[in-house]
């Protein structure tokens, strides 16, 4: 079956259904009591401060898909309980992270399993993969529940390959509170199916990020380490997609595809396959690419060139019809939101269970397994109370951490080992 198609939403076309959103938002203000932290003031972050950085940030599309509206991937659909439990804890004043005004964690991913087939050459969690799984699903079950109790709008499910685990990704939805949270889940397609698909859709799963990094697939298939990974993840977007679950891509743009003009072709096929948001994740210096930085990181022509794109797609007619286009680089850059990481909008838990900054920063700050989470979730979010104001963290620090790592210390390395230096980034 076909549950809808995405609707992209930009210029003129946006306007009347941004109004329907804008007078929605006056049950909040009228409901001081249900949601205290909902304000239209500046000095609290508040929603006109909110509309100022997402003109800044380009941000003048969004997406329908079953009659819900996608305005990011940190948020929640809308309208929804789980939209409305964001509003609760402050989830609009977006500017106010590190402030009484914006309690709650945009997004958390947690690694679920260190099985994978696949041998991604950009792999994050490259030193964990493993064949068998060190975190019970009952642990994961806690932790969910104090997730969403300290007020998380998404929850994704990755790895590994979180299909590799399938039963229990199945279990870990059906028994989450679904009235506080999305759920996505973070797949290279592995093994999906229109039947499993239909499962994870019945049993609450909201939105799916596949891995797609090319639109050759020979190149991509080098990339990702598996013959036959391009048309896995194509076949996993149709199966998503037409089981009526949220579909967008998770794309690692490289200097190849950037310099040889592939990336329009990419786009084209991407818009083809009626994929609702791309998101662009720069390469960092981290898992499998920690060794060979220099090769893989892009240099400031190639960032201008996907930051002009960007807006284009984002803001232009020439593109209305295309996915609205997330750039983590873009957005988070010193000069406009500042990096994220550490619970001011995401954080991670590793598949080993170390609670972590950000999947690009292997620094672990406790581990759930023999920790109180709750604990551990309080002392990251000491030592960065705030947005950071630098250049991305897995860069400035990867020199030290990929030292430590020589000499013999394990990854991810623990916060003691780099409180100074961590210390000194919040302090810019």
């Amino acid at each position: 079956m076909n549950n809808g198609k995405v609707q992209y939403y930009t210029c003129n076309k946006a306007i009347p259904e941004l109004l329907k959103f804008r007078i929605s938002l006056l049950k909040y203000f009228f409901r001081k009591k249900k949601y205290p932290l909902f304000s239209f003031s500046s000095a609290h972050g508040g929603i006109i401060k909110t509309y100022d950085m997402q003109k800044k940030l380009k941000i003048c599309k969004f997406v329908k898909h079953n009659n819900h509206s996608y305005f990011s991937l940190t948020m929640p659909h809308w309208p929804s309980e789980a939209f409305d439990n964001m509003i609760a804890n402050g989830g609009l004043n977006i500017t106010a992270s590190g402030t009484p005004y914006k309690k709650h964690i945009d997004t958390v991913i947690l690694g679920i399993t260190r099985r994978c087939s696949y041998k991604c050459i950009h792999c994050y969690e490259y030193f964990n993969l493993n064949d068998s799984d060190t975190v019970p699903v009952e642990r994961w079950q806690e932790v969910i529940k104090v997730l969403q109790k300290k007020g998380v709008s998404v929850i994704t499910f990755s790895g590994g390959e979180p299909m590799m685990r399938y039963d229990e990704l199945l279990e870990l939805l059906e028994t989450a509170d679904h009235s506080l949270s999305d759920f996505h889940i973070h797949t290279s397609g592995y093994g999906v199916t229109p039947e499993n698909a239909a499962e994870l859709k019945s049993a609450g799963l909201n939105a799916a990020g596949i891995g797609l990094d090319d639109v050759n697939p020979g190149r991509n298939d080098l990339f990702r380490g598996c013959k036959g990974a391009y048309e896995q993840a194509v076949r996993a977007i149709k199966c998503f997609r037409d089981s009526g679950i949220f579909t967008y891509v998770n794309f690692c743009p490289t200097k190849e595809i950037i310099r040889s003009g592939d990336i329009y072709k990419y786009l084209e096929m991407l818009k083809d396959l009626n994929v609702g948001i791309i998101r662009w994740l720069e390469p960092r210096p981290c898992g499998a690419f920690l060794d060979i930085d220099e090769k893989v990181l892009l240099n400031q022509e190639d960032k201008d060139f996907l930051t002009e794109l960007y807006i284009k797609l984002n803001t232009s007619e020439e593109y209305e019809d295309y996915p609205l286009i997330s750039y983590d680089a873009f957005s988070e850059a010193p000069c406009n939101m500042g990096c994220m990481m550490a619970g001011n909008s995401l954080l991670y838990i590793d598949s080993l269970g170390n609670v972590e900054p950000c999947v690009f920063l292997p620094v672990t700050f406790g581990n759930i397994l023999n920790e109180n989470f709750a604990i551990i979730l309080d002392l990251m979010r000491k030592a960065v109370p705030m947005p950071l104001k630098t250049t991305c963290p897995s860069i400035l620090l990867s020199t030290r951490i990929k030292s430590m790592k020589e000499a013999g210390k394990s990854l991810p390395v623990p916060y003691d080992d780099l409180k100074e230096e961590i210390s000194a980034l919040v302090s810019q």
